[in-house]
This record gives structure tokens, sequence and C-alpha cells, in this order.
């Protein structure tokens, strides 16, 4: 009978391998930063280089998952085409094997002089670099120590006739294998950690070769399955490089079960230890996998893009601002001022409806100003939560300053709408008051629509292109509203004299007079903020 100790051991390991690789990796990503983005953006046109960046990438954050989750990150930011990320992906499953080869080298001796070296440079480190090398280092140190309780657990399975006759049960039907490990690593999110289980069993000599091959394409598929659960989990919906990762797959476990019998052959002659053929069999799977595929990529896009459900992206509010993508500051703050362009397009329309209402009497677009002015208060809420995770990071002095810029851009833009909104409330309690302003009034008021549309226009024109030349147009149209205004005080007050105008009319024009210069005030601080990026540049 199985001992209750085995089984803790096993899961045990597990549990400690898995967050080896989460801590490690996530440490890396932030070693990496930015850099992580020039890397990959040079794989554009190249499958070649996109495959090996791929490979290196996930050998270095030990996680197909991450990297691919990035990419279709990437791919949404316009850095990536579809077709240039399939070789990347293919790679990534190259690189996913690093943890299988290291495990069938038994490495597992080094972890705690790994450990207190790791501890040692992040206790006393300053800096945030040598503080995330050391847990990087941590994190490899739990992945070792990991490996060696699974491959304890396993050879005391292997000496446990019952438990070596339970696995060996469906050997007269070794698709169960395949299935059985894609559910395995669909469960536990890592076909690293299920690898170094086979591999634990092989070298133990608890299953054979043939067992442990077609756990290793099992493995592999449930690799697929994990991509498509947190894209789906995630993203609410299923990106085309997720589909394209579990059809290749798919075909690529068919062709090597069709050729098993040189598959196995081939992985016999590799090593003369069981480990090592394992673990040289995963990454001639994935190896050969990648080179069939890769002459036919353009094929493969064709394909997915006629073929492939599509999601409603659109409907996803900020489906872009992923967490994913944090650790590629570069990426993530591009996304933020994606944000920031759409919030900005929402506060222009708004301007737009409140020049309708007064202008055109068409005080039943309230209400959707007053919808607007929501939306762009939980825009502002979710892009300031997302932009204060980047701050987070290890930022360049540029990425730095473009950062602030967006944080005073999301603040002013939110006080814009709301100043927005009153106006507009004003003109609707004109309408319902039946109150008309005289023709030199109105004049005065089309003159500063007419600069503040302007503006609003250059404002998301200025964020989107970061472009210090428009924001220097904001500024002068920002002293031309001034000098309107002013003016139309002066007038006002004129009127008010002259006995022209009423008290309730003069009340009534100030108070829109103020809220206008206020819209005008604000989109002249996101142009200084939009200076503000060139700083350091």
């Amino acid at each position: 009978m199985i001992e209750i100790e085995t089984i803790f051991e096993m899961f045990g390991g597990l549990a400690i391998l898995l967050y080896g690789i989460h801590l490690s990796g996530v440490s890396l990503q932030k070693i990496l930063g930015f850099r992580l983005e020039e890397i990959l953006t040079k794989t554009n046109d190249n499958p070649i280089r996109g495959l090996t960046i791929g490979t290196g990438i996930t050998a270095v954050i030990q996680s197909s998952g991450t990297t691919i989750t990035m990419l279709v990150g990437f791919i949404s930011a316009g850095l990536l085409t579809f077709g240039s990320a399939i070789p990347v992906m293919l790679g990534a499953n190259i690189g996913s094997t690093i943890t299988t080869q290291l495990a069938s080298f038994q490495i597992g001796v080094y972890a705690l002089p790994i450990l207190t070296v790791g501890v040692v440079i992040h206790i006393f480190s300053s800096g945030k670099i040598r503080k995330n090398i050391g847990e990087a280092l941590v994190g490899f140190s739990f992945l070792f120590l990991g490996m060696n309780f699974i491959f304890s657990s396993a050879h005391s399975l292997s000496h446990d006739t019952l438990a070596v006759n339970l696995i060996n049960s469906f050997s007269s039907t070794p698709f169960v294998y395949i299935f059985v490990l894609a559910i395995l690593t669909l469960i536990i999110q890592s076909s690293s950690a299920t690898s170094v289980v086979v591999v634990a069993l092989g070298l133990t000599q608890a299953i054979d070769l043939q067992i442990a091959l077609f756990m290793i394409l099992g493995v592999n598929l449930g690799s697929s399955l994990k991509v498509i659960y947190i894209g789906a989990k995630r993203r609410g919906f299923l990106s085309d490089l997720a589909i394209t990762h579990i059809l290749l797959n798919a075909i690529g476990v068919i062709i090597f079960v069709m050729f098993f019998k040189y598959f196995i052959y081939v992985a016999s002659i590799t090593s003369s230890d069981t480990g090592r053929q394992i673990a040289n069999a995963h990454t001639i799977y994935n190896l050969v996998t990648a080179l069939i595929v890769l002459p036919f990529v353009p094929f493969v896009v064709k394909l997915i893009n006629k073929y492939a459900p599509k999601g409603e992206i659109g409907e996803l509010k900020f489906s872009y601002l992923s967490r994913k993508l944090l650790y590629t500051p570069s990426v993530a703050l591009r996304q933020a001022n994606r944000a920031v362009v759409e919030m900005a397009n929402k506060t222009s329309e708004m301007l737009e409806m409140s020049r309708v209402i007064f202008f055109e009497n068409k005080i039943e677009l309230l209400e959707k100003v007053e919808n607007y002015e929501n939306d762009v208060d939980e825009m502002t809420g979710k892009i300031s939560e997302y932009m204060s995770q980047i701050s987070q990071q290890n930022l360049s002095k540029k990425d730095l300053m473009k950062l602030y810029s967006l944080m005073h851009s999301v603040t002013d833009l939110e006080h814009l709408s709301d100043h927005i909104l009153a106006v507009s409330e004003l003109f609707v309690e004109l309408k319902d008051e039946d109150i008309e302003f005289s023709e030199k009034a109105d004049r005065e008021l089309t003159a500063i629509f007419g600069k503040l549309r302007i503006m609003q226009n250059l404002v998301t024109k200025a964020l989107e292109e970061d472009n210090l030349h428009l924001a220097h147009e904001i500024i002068k149209h920002e002293n031309k509203v001034d000098e309107i205004v002013k003016k139309s005080y002066s007038n006002h007050l004129e009127r008010m004299n002259k006995g022209v105008c009423s008290l309730e009319k003069g009340k009534y024009f100030a108070e829109i007079l103020m809220n206008l210069e206020r819209i005008g005030d604000h989109s002249d601080n996101i142009a200084y903020a939009v200076v503000d990026r060139f700083r350091y540049k």
C-alpha cells in the first residue's frame, strides 16, 4: 500500500517546485523589464530569430504559458503581428523543456548552496535589480529542492508493488496516459512540473520508456489546454495564438503517435540513462514540431484568420490592460497610454454633445453626457490602478516621465469631464427656464466652443502620438480661449450695466463661462504634461 508520507512528499515537492518556477520567473521578468519588448519586437519577419528568442526567453523565465500570454498582449498592443508571434510561440515550447533537462541531470544537490547565495544577495543588496537577482536564485533553489522531494517520493513508489502496478495498469492502452497527463498538466498549470514527475518515475524504473513517452505527449497537449484556460479566464475569449497553440500541438501528438516506434528509438539512443532519454524526448518532440510547422506559418495564419472564432474584444473594457504586461513596463505603459487616449476621445464626444444641447436644442443628449461622465469616472479608477502597478516596476527615466505625464492627464481628463457635464446641465436648465442669451453672447460662446473643440482634438492626437508640437499648439489655443473668456466677461458686465442682460441670465452666463474656461485650463494642463515627457529625452 502507498504510504501517506510518500504522497505528502510528492505533492509537497510539486508545490515547492511550482513556487520556485513562479518566483524565479517573476523575478527574472522584473530584471529584464522593458528589454523584453526590445527583444521580442526584433522577431518580425524572421521566423528563425523568433524561434530562437522564444526558446531563450522561456528557458529563462521557466514558463511557456507566461511567454504566450505576453505575446497575446504584444499582439493587441500592435507590437507584434500574429504571424511573427507563431515562431516565438514554437520557441517557447522548446524553451519550456529546460526544466525537464535540469531534472534529468539530478542537480538538486545544489539547492541549498543556491538558496544561501540568493538569500544573502536579497538581504544585503539595496538596489532593486540585485534584490531581484537574489530572489530569482531563491526561486531556482526552491525549484531544485522540489525536484529532490519528487525524486525521493518516486524512488519510494518504485519499491511499492501496488503503486507500480497501478501506474502501469494501462500499458495495453497507452493513449490513456496521454489523456491523464494532459488533464494533470491542465490542473497543475505547469508542463514543467508534470514533465519532472515523468522523468522521476522513469529514472526510478517505476515506468518504462514507452509509457514515459506517451506521458510526455500528454504533457505537451496539456500545456496547450493550459494556455486556452488562462486565455478564457483572464481575457474572456480565446486568442488566435491560443487556438494555434492547441491546433499545432494536437497535430504534433498525432504525428508522433503515428511514428511512435521511431520516436522511442531516437529517444533511446540519445543516452543510456532513462531520465535523460525522457528529457531528450521532450525536447525532440517540441523541436521537431517547430521545424515541421515553421515553413507553413503563412498558411497557418490564413487558416486561423479565416476559420477561428473571434471573441467580442471590443465589448471587454480595457481587456488590453493585462497584468502579464507589467513586467514589460514599456509595453504596459503603451497600453495605459492607449486607454488614456480612449478616455480623451470620450471627453471630446462629451464636449460636442454639450455644444449640440445648447445650439441645436437637443436636451435629450444630457442623459448620454451623464453616461459618458460615469464611463470616464470608471476609466479613471481602472487606468490609475494599472498605472500604480506599472510604477512599481523597473522603469527607465523616459518611461517614468511618461508615466507621470499620463497620471496627470488622467486626473485632468476626469476634471474636464465634470466641467463638461456641469455646462451641459446648465444648458438644459436654460432651455427648461426658456432663457435665451443675446445674439452677441451666443457668438461669444460659439467662438469659445470652437477653440475648445480644436484643443480637445489636439489633446487626443498629442497623447496618441506623443507629439510635442501639438502640445505647444494646445497651449497657444488655451491663451486664445482665456482672451475670449476675458473679453466675454467684459462684454457681459457691460450688458449688465446697461440693463440689456437680466440678473438671472447673467448668473447663468457667468457660470457657463467659468466652466468653459476650466475645460480649457485642464486641456492646457494635459499639454504641459505631454511637454514634460520630453524633459529627459
